[in-house]
């Protein structure tokens, strides 16, 4: 591995599976299955291969870096000023996703298992993910490196209990290619589960060959995660059929509560679900965290590090503590698409222009 790359492959790949586990099964689902009303497998491809396309876009970013970090390095290149223009959509879109996951978590334990526990109380839990934070990206690493041995088999076995009680002609059409999504919405508020390469381009330096280590690692854990992805959409629709999906809040969830095996002695595997997300979820607030907190210290003095951390921590918390309900959750993720559409393509080609023009200016004056 690069001495400017801290990262290996497998720590990459863990951080991607842990990233998908965080929202594919309680996030995602309802936002699919409401986009269209063709085969839910057609948009499903569909933002694999822009996942694909983003981080290619990302990783031919960073191989500019030769082994430093990428704000720190648009700063440099095009100045204070335009890279908090150009970064701002960044940092909005960040904060967004921090808020929506920790809200949205919070939402479904007082669906599932305390439903008379305040939604303040349980915000709270963002305390854990901020410690984690504060120490660094190597403790978070070494923390998913544990987690995922436990949440990957834990979620596969739900999916395993979840193949009961299906009624296939319930995914029908299975075939029907009318794209109906690219018009919908909802359709590009699931962009949240397919930003995982973003945040990594953010944690560390890169050298080119770290970023071929990295890329590699991200398409492994994107065809590992696909089928546990659509599990958690096709097990819903063929056990409650395509309409009443649509309307369930968190669709894979009332599946795990429509399970009956005598010999499964855990009578709420709902509640199991939940827990298990719990693994995936304190990992990716802290990785997050992290990174939300580098990007606003880039742009400001050194010193102000720990009242910055504080500062963000109590935002997402009182943010996420005053949506007043699920649908306004599901309403800013649909108004915030747009912020991250622009962070998954548009900031990647505006860095490597900035760069390269950079380049070009820097080989004119040594002339």
């Amino acid at each position: 591995m690069d001495k400017s790359s801290k990262l290996g492959g497998y720590e990459h790949f863990v951080i991607h599976l842990l990233y998908f586990g965080s929202t594919a099964g309680f996030i995602y689902p309802s936002f699919l299955t409401r986009s269209t009303a063709g085969s839910y497998w057609v948009p499903l491809v569909v933002w694999c291969a822009a996942a694909v396309v983003c981080s290619w876009l990302y990783a031919l970013l960073l191989s500019r870096l030769q082994g430093r970090r990428l704000l720190t390095e648009l700063k440099r290149s095009v100045g204070w000023a335009p890279a908090i223009l150009l970064c701002l959509p960044l940092f909005v879109s960040l904060l967004g996703a921090l808020v929506v996951m920790l809200r949205s978590y919070a939402e479904v334990i007082t669906m599932t298992m305390l439903p008379t526990t305040p939604i303040a109380f349980l915000n709270g839990m963002i305390l854990a993910p901020a410690l984690l934070a504060s120490a660094g990206v190597m403790p978070i690493v070494r923390s998913a490196k544990v987690l995922v041995l436990f949440a990957v088999p834990a979620s596969v076995t739900l999916l395993i209990l979840g193949w009961s009680n299906l009624d296939w002609s319930m995914g029908i059409p299975w075939a029907r290619f009318n794209g109906d999504f690219i018009r919908n919405n909802q359709f590009y508020a699931g962009s949240c589960l397919w930003m995982g390469f973003v945040i990594t381009a953010l944690i560390q330096p890169y050298s080119h060959r770290s970023v071929a280590v990295a890329w590699r690692a991200y398409g492994l854990a994107l065809l590992c995660a696909l089928p546990m992805i659509a599990g958690y959409i096709y097990l819903p629709v063929l056990t409650f059929g395509r309409e009443l999906t649509s309307q369930l809040t968190v669709p894979f969830v009332s599946k795990m509560d429509s399970i009956y095996h005598y010999w499964v002695i855990v009578e709420n595997l709902g509640a199991i679900f939940v827990t298990v997300s719990l693994l995936y979820v304190l990992v990716i607030l802290a990785l997050k965290l992290h990174v939300l907190n580098e990007t606003v210290r880039t742009f400001l003095p050194p010193r102000s590090s720990k009242m910055t951390g504080a500062v963000l921590v109590l935002a997402v918390f009182l943010t996420a503590t005053f949506i007043p309900s699920w649908r306004d959750v599901e309403l800013v993720m649909v108004l915030t698409a747009g912020l991250r559409l622009y962070v998954m393509f548009v900031f990647p080609l505006l860095g490597i222009a900035l760069l390269h023009l950079a380049g070009r200016r820097m080989q004119e004056r040594a002339v």
